[in-house]
């Protein structure tokens, strides 16, 4: 049960938690600007006004610009927000030294920052009871998550990884009202803030975090949606054929030969796909359904949510979803589901998927790694060892023959659904009831 209500404008009398959100990693060189001039600080004290734009080079610990030779880490600072790659951010940019080049860091108010978050992980069209549990569960996993980037020098990156975050670009009214609406407030378990996974569409029920991430969390359960709703995932299918199965099961280290067979050999409570058995002319294996979905891609085997059939390659192949809504899809959750993205993209990288140029501007660029892992499943990981699915070549050993998996649901299913929160905030929910259903004995207080 959450005990603790809140309204408009909820009142802190301690000082707001700061965050420091890697913005850009492994710059070697690029722009800062801004609308008015600003000034570069070192860290020896020596400042430099740089006008409104600054182009700079970084090498080991040292800054270099036009107007001088800096001393890393830099910190930018004027009077209006600073730009780094075409988006403007609220706070002072610092740029940090890095294994290679520097690190591009925004530092800023917790609450300015859940501003810049809270497009790209909802719908801000969406009921605002539920634009306000969003607000909440995306701040519980932003305190909780303080310092996981500290080797790279910031708190949280702001791609899928974390939580995508893209300043000032990203702010809306709806957003920003169900933010201030619940000015500092987040859950948790006695003294300690809770794990607030969440997914866009839990197919039914949720999903035991047992079953997805191992262990025991005593909120984190699997339960039955309290309301019937229908979302664009309430119906999938996807056919993999015998060797795309292959492929997948080298991801995670199991090898049976030539896949023959596959059915699920076990289910949760409310149906879901926890353990698959797979039978090949090498011997069978049974592997972690979670498992499987992440060795196949998030994007392209949408959930655990589905029935298994024996089937042709012929009507579906494997094709790749279509683009998600901004907050509506797996890219935009939080937890283990999106570390394990990023294990597939070293993967990947280390099987030769991508190209130099996608290299360099996923460097540059960390907003774009999703759009370039996507193109380069799409075209079966030219280059790699062991392509990354969905493999385009036909199957010469099996021709036509296929697993056809007939799904509901996008993501792990663990925690919060957000199509879920959507029809309960539809229905009349509060916020409170929707954060009650989905983390059930976990508290709302305020974080400040």
């Amino acid at each position: 049960m959450i005990l603790v209500l809140f309204g408009e404008g909820v009142s802190s009398e301690a000082a707001e938690k700061p965050i420091a959100v890697g913005v850009g990693v492994g710059i070697s060189q690029g722009v800062l600007s801004s609308t008015k001039p600003f000034v570069l600080k070192d860290s020896k004290g020596k400042k430099v006004s740089v006008g409104k734009s600054a182009t700079f080079t970084c090498s080991g610990s040292r800054l270099e610009t036009p107007k001088g030779s800096l001393t890393l880490p830099v910190t930018a600072q004027g009077p209006a927000p600073i730009i780094w790659d075409k988006h403007p951010y609220r706070g002072v940019l610092k740029l940090v030294p890095a294994a290679k080049g520097c690190n591009v860091v925004n530092v800023l108010g917790m609450e300015d920052y859940l501003r810049g978050v809270l497009k790209m992980e909802t719908n801000p069209a969406w009921p605002p009871e539920s634009l306000r549990a969003q607000a909440i569960v995306a701040r519980t996993f932003a305190m909780k998550g303080l310092g996981r980037h500290r080797s790279q020098g910031f708190d949280l990156c702001a791609t899928t990884h974390c939580q995508v975050y893209r300043g000032i670009n990203a702010e809306d009214p709806h957003t920003d009202k169900a933010v201030k609406a619940t000015q500092g407030m987040v859950l948790a378990v006695g003294k300690e803030l809770a794990a607030t996974p969440y997914h866009s569409d839990s197919g039914g029920a949720t999903a035991n975090v047992g079953d997805v991430w191992g262990g025991s969390v005593p909120y984190l359960k699997a339960q039955a949606e309290p309301v019937a709703y229908t979302s664009p995932y309430s119906s999938w299918h996807l056919v993999l054929s015998p060797a795309q199965v292959e492929e997948a099961l080298a991801r995670i280290d199991v090898r049976v030969g030539t896949v023959t067979g596959m059915t699920v050999a076990q289910k949760d409570p409310f149906g879901r796909a926890v353990r698959l058995e797979i039978c090949g002319t090498g011997g069978k294996a049974v592997v972690s359904s979670h498992k499987f979905r992440m060795a196949v891609g998030a994007s392209v085997l949408r959930s655990t949510v589905f029935e298994l059939t024996a089937g042709t390659t012929e009507s579906s192949g494997a094709p790749m979803p279509e683009e998600t809504p901004s907050g509506e899809g797996e890219e935009a959750s939080y937890f283990s589901e999106s570390v394990e993205e990023g294990d597939l993209l070293i993967a990947m990288t280390r099987q030769g998927a991508f190209t130099t140029a996608e290299l360099m501007d996923m460097l540059m660029h960390p907003e774009t790694r999703a759009q370039h892992m996507a193109e380069a499943l799409a075209r079966g990981g030219r280059g790699a060892k062991t392509p990354p699915l969905p493999s385009k070549a036909p199957d010469r050993r099996a021709p036509g023959k296929g697993f056809v998996f007939r799904g509901r649901g996008w993501g792990h299913g663990v925690g919060m659904s957000q199509w879920g929160a959507k029809a309960l905030a539809d229905g009349g929910g509060k916020a409170e009831k929707i954060l009650g259903h989905y983390y059930p004995g976990t508290k709302l207080r305020s974080a400040y």
